[in-house]
């Protein structure tokens, strides 16, 4: 009897020590798919989760596996899922897991990204802001992505991979230009007024399809889930000449 309540004792300190285990994890929708039905181990725990909505950061547990169980909105169960992933998140670590890829789609199907090196504030304090951006356009093309006067902050990053480590920037308002890989042609230029973001950490979402609808576009989550489009800022090519008399002009 002994060795029966010692093991028992042994079993539930086990048990109480894996429950202790969390980690920290925000989720995104960034398919371009309707709202769906988020299970975690077969209870719904995301409602009607839109396409490009966010959650803040969760503590949820971690060393033990999580079956996630994608189905189409308004289902009344987990067996009507049209995806299914295990994952387990270690201990102590900080996550974003980004719902991406198109429903039946065999060259870019429906996948759960995973960051496993995510943040919840910026490392260098209050006057900085961190990005870490991930490409996912299922249609487009590996890009570059540069600040405007300043050069390359993202090179040849294709569907599915997003920036590692993040990348630590001044508060302030930049102007990103986004071009294939390699290229230095302009696709599109973004305004991203990283002002009053001091102290944060941001995920850029490189969002949408380029030949279809909904339409291609860069989104900032925040790590309270707040999702904000970067507006579109188109630029003009300029050339300046001096031809005044005045020298000094």
């Amino acid at each position: 009897m002994k060795n029966l309540i010692t093991t028992t004792l042994l079993l539930l300190l086990m048990a109480a020590t894996v429950l202790a285990q969390t980690a920290r994890v925000q989720i995104i929708h960034n398919s371009p798919d309707p709202t769906v039905d988020v299970y975690v181990n077969g209870v719904n725990t995301f409602d009607d989760f839109t396409f490009r909505s966010a959650t803040g950061f969760l503590t949820l547990p971690a060393g033990i596996p999580l079956t996630i169980a994608i189905a189409p909105a308004s289902s009344t169960s987990a067996a009507e899922a049209i995806f299914n992933a295990d994952v387990t998140f270690d201990n102590g670590k900080t996550y974003v897991v980004t719902a991406s890829g198109i429903v039946s789609n065999p060259v870019t199907p429906f996948t759960l990204i995973v960051d496993p090196n995510a943040r919840e504030t910026a490392a260098g304090g209050m006057g900085m802001v961190d990005l870490s951006v991930l490409h996912g356009a299922p249609d487009a093309p590996a890009v570059d992505v540069a600040v405007r006067t300043v050069g390359n902050i993202v090179n040849n990053l294709s569907y599915g991979e997003f920036t590692t480590p993040y990348l630590s920037v001044a508060t302030g308002d930049y102007f990103l230009d986004v071009k294939p890989a390699g290229s230095s042609t302009i696709l599109a230029t973004y305004r991203a007024n990283l002002t009053g973001a001091g102290g944060q950490a941001i995920k850029i979402l490189a969002s949408g399809l380029l030949g279809g609808s909904p339409a291609f576009g860069l989104y900032a989550v925040f790590a309270d889930g707040t999702v904000s489009a970067l507006p579109l800022s188109p630029v003009a090519r300029v050339q300046l000449i001096h031809n005044s008399a005045d020298p000094n002009a």
